[in-house]
Parts: structure tokens; C-alpha cells; sequence
């Protein structure tokens, strides 16, 4: 469902990414997903790549049990990342903004047309990500998921 992030090089921002790091799975039932949406399960791994930058991958798979690994290594510098997703002719690319240092904004483009806008945030304890998914789907419709994972 989505997609995130990393930061800028000073040490303060390294210390709140590290919350970031690791692997999460999305609970479902803690979630709120729009209609369609609702994937079997959803996967996201983090990894320092050293300054400043993370490498995300996320694994969903749908209903009907086909899997969709999305991948991307990126910066909190404002600029525009490519983003692969296997079986996806698209051209994506996410851009990440640091809110703080446990949150993050993002803008999702596909060909060139924002398709989602979201926000992550890491709790306190470093537990429990929240991600909010405003979509844009290709007719123009809207719809939001808040996406619950639990840090394994």
C-alpha cells in the first residue's frame, strides 16, 4: 500500500530514523483500509545505506494471493526517487520531506500524477508506524487507508 523514506545527514536526524529500521508488518484488524484496498498481508523492511539514506522494500500480497514487491532507496532531501515495482510498467517516483524526527511526509507520483500523499509517524516506544495514504486513483477518485505496523 504503500510506500517511505530517509533523511538528511546530521546526527540528530540519523538517531530518530533509526526508529525506522527493521522490519514491520501492517496489522489489519488496528487498520483502516478503503474498500478494495484489503491485502493478505503487507510487509515493509528498512536498511540503513549509510548517509542518510534508507532502502525500503514492501511486500504485499492481495486477496487473490499474487505478491507485488516495491522497492526504493531514497533521501528526506525534498527530491524525486525512482520506484520499481516488479510486474509495474509505470514510472514512479516518491519524494520524502522530515516533519520531525519520528514522522515524515511523502508524495507519490506514478506517470507523472500525484497518486498518493501520506504521512508516516514511528510511536515513541518505536513499536507501532502509522502511515495515513490519501490516494488518487486514475479517474480522480480519492480515498484514504491508515495503515497500522507493528515492528517485529
Amino acid at each position: 500500500m504503500s510506500v517511505l523514506a530517509l533523511l538528511s545527514a546530521s546526527a540528530f536526524a540519523q538517531d530518530g530514523l533509526k526508529l525506522k529500521f527493521g522490519t514491520w508488518h501492517l496489522n489489519l484488524e488496528k487498520s483502516t483500509l478503503a474498500p478494495g484496498s484489503r491485502p493478505r498481508s503487507d510487509t515493509r523492511i528498512y536498511e540503513d545505506r549509510g548517509g542518510g539514506v534508507i532502502m525500503s522494500k514492501h511486500t504485499t500480497v492481495d486477496q487473490q494471493g499474487r505478491e507485488a514487491l516495491t522497492i526504493y532507496v531514497a533521501k528526506f532531501d525534498d527530491k524525486e526517487y525512482p520506484v520499481i515495482t516488479k510486474g509495474s510498467s509505470a514510472f514512479s517516483f516518491i519524494t520524502f520531506h522530515r516533519i520531525d524526527d519520528r514522522s515524515e511526509s511523502f508524495v507519490l507520483t506514478r506517470d507523472g500524477k500525484v497518486a498518493v500523499r501520506g504521512t508516516t509517524t514511528i510511536s515513541k516506544d518505536g513499536k507501532t508506524m502509522t502511515m495515513i495514504l490519501n490516494r488518487t486513483n486514475g479517474e480522480g477518485q480519492t480515498s484514504q487507508d491508515i495503515d497500522i505496523y507493528e515492528k517485529q
